[in-house]
């Protein structure tokens, strides 16, 4: 089942991946722009090359063609031609990371809701003089979407960055953040396991350790029934004993 499951969701977790590139950029130098705040020239031109070695080295299936210019970006027409896969590249992160985010976001909450990416409507000239529309890759991402389970689709609560989720209970993207949850999760509940060691110290019971959940679920259980099954007791002013029913007015 899980090797269906890889084979199926193989081609997204390609995109899922690149979109983390974005995080690297994050955490290495604290700076992933917009579009709009991209400075392909100046300032972000290092990020660029980051981002394009990238591609070349990881995800060559899913890098972009360079074949037209990015009409998304602002001043594109000033944009040299050497530059515009690097562009391409660059905002093919940018919005996988925006729909991600907003996907994993979303889950496993059964909300619906809307995040505006945009999408571009680019020609090309082939060699016979006919014009052809050139196919967007961020098309190719959401065509994978539409044939996706996307509660598949995580935020690791460990490193923050995506993830498919080969199996229904993973919670992580790795072994190592699965470990880091999992010592996260044990130091919050520290202040009750010590409560619990002191109860047992105090009552001189031995602690459970085997079916230690079955025996939690059962006192839940017969807790929740006895709060239920209480009658609701009013107190009887006239007397000491308490009354099962309020008096009546006369």
């Amino acid at each position: 089942m899980r090797i269906r499951v890889r084979k199926h969701y193989a081609q997204l977790d390609q995109f899922v991946r690149a979109a983390n590139l974005g995080w690297d950029e994050i955490f290495r130098h604290n700076d992933f722009p917009t579009l709009e705040e991209l400075d392909p020239f100046a300032a972000h031109r290092d990020l660029l090359a980051r981002i394009d070695r990238a591609f070349q080295s990881k995800f060559r299936k899913i890098r972009p063609r360079a074949g037209v210019p990015l009409l998304m970006l602002p001043g594109w027409p000033s944009t040299a031609r050497s530059e515009w896969q690097r562009l391409h590249c660059y905002a093919l992160v940018r919005r996988l990371f925006d729909s991600l985010d907003f996907l994993t976001q979303t889950n496993p909450l059964p909300t619906s809701g809307t995040r505006l990416i945009p999408l571009a409507l680019q020609v090309c000239s082939n060699a016979d003089g006919s014009i052809s529309r050139l196919r967007d890759p961020y098309e190719d991402f959401l065509a994978e979407l539409s044939r996706a389970d996307l509660r598949r689709l995580r935020s690791c609560p460990g490193c923050s960055r995506f993830f498919v989720a080969w199996r229904d209970d993973q919670k992580a993207c790795g072994r190592r953040c699965a470990n880091l949850v999992r010592v996260q999760r044990f130091r919050q509940k520290t202040p009750e396991y010590a409560a619990n060691r002191r109860f047992r110290k105090r009552t001189g019971l031995d602690a459970v350790r085997h079916r230690r959940s079955q025996v939690i679920e059962l006192h839940n259980t017969l807790r929740s029934n006895e709060i239920s099954a209480a009658p609701l007791l009013t107190p009887d002013l006239t007397g000491d004993e308490p009354s099962r029913h309020p008096r009546r007015s006369q």
